[in-house]
């Protein structure tokens, strides 16, 4: 199958074929493929040949398919090298995207800190619908992190989410706190994930706010975290 044709798959399919190749043909595909694509079909195997995939590939390779992954899943997948790979990976990355992932790694991988995502959309509760639309489509902000938009107050500190669903069927004048989603809820950045799971259910969350000790938003972990956590553990 053409490189092309690959880059056609969804990554999950992509995942799938790679499972069932050997180490080299499966070497082959990553080598053939844009960073992009690379980084969403290794994000879709399993940890043991995530680990495999990447500890083979030139660090400098290695670093540049990790930046285009979500910074929770390049430190989880960079926690997973050996100590020297590791660290010749992390040398090769852009500044930005190391900070993130360092900041990242510093988190016990059992607690909301290591479950969360640092990429979220925080605007002011007093922003109108238009303005936070207007500024979704200025920053180019991907879809991944649009389950919630996280309120903040004059203060900074979290005061609300709003399901990008209200977003949509809202109109431009609405201020954001009149959407926000009840109960607000969070989670500090050493919240077990057994709770964090337990809020997801009672809750039926999209995404859930993590904030630090002056309650100021931090990261947010989404509902595909949580079900790629418990997929993990079975």
């Amino acid at each position: 199958m053409s490189s092309q044709k690959l880059t056609e798959l969804h990554p999950a399919d992509l995942a799938e074929i790679m499972e069932e190749l050997s180490p080299a043909e499966r070497q082959g595909i990553i080598d053939s493929l844009p960073e992009e694509t690379a980084a969403e079909a290794i994000a879709e195997l399993d940890k043991r040949l995530q680990t495999q995939v990447v500890e083979k590939l030139d660090p400098e390779k290695a670093a540049d398919i990790l930046e285009e992954m979500s910074p929770d899943e390049a430190a989880d997948l960079i926690a997973s090298l050996a100590p020297d790979t590791s660290k010749e990976v992390m040398k090769e990355m852009e500044r930005h995207e190391k900070t993130e992932v360092e900041a990242l790694m510093r988190y016990d991988e059992n607690t909301a800190g290591g479950m969360m995502n640092t990429e979220l959309v925080v605007v002011g509760e007093d922003a109108t619908r238009g303005e936070v639309v207007d500024y979704i489509r200025f920053n180019e902000i991907i879809p991944d992190q649009l389950d919630n938009v996280v309120l903040i107050n004059h203060y900074g500190a979290l005061s609300g989410t709003v399901p990008i669903a209200r977003l949509v069927i809202a109109n431009s004048e609405q201020r954001m706190e009149e959407l926000r989603f009840e109960p607000i809820l969070s989670v500090r950045t050493d919240t077990s994930e057994k709770e964090v799971f337990e809020l997801f259910d009672k809750y039926n969350l999209r995404g859930l706010t993590v904030v630090d000790g002056d309650n100021r938003p931090i990261g947010a972990i989404t509902v595909d975290d949580v079900v790629s956590r418990m997929n993990a553990k079975l």
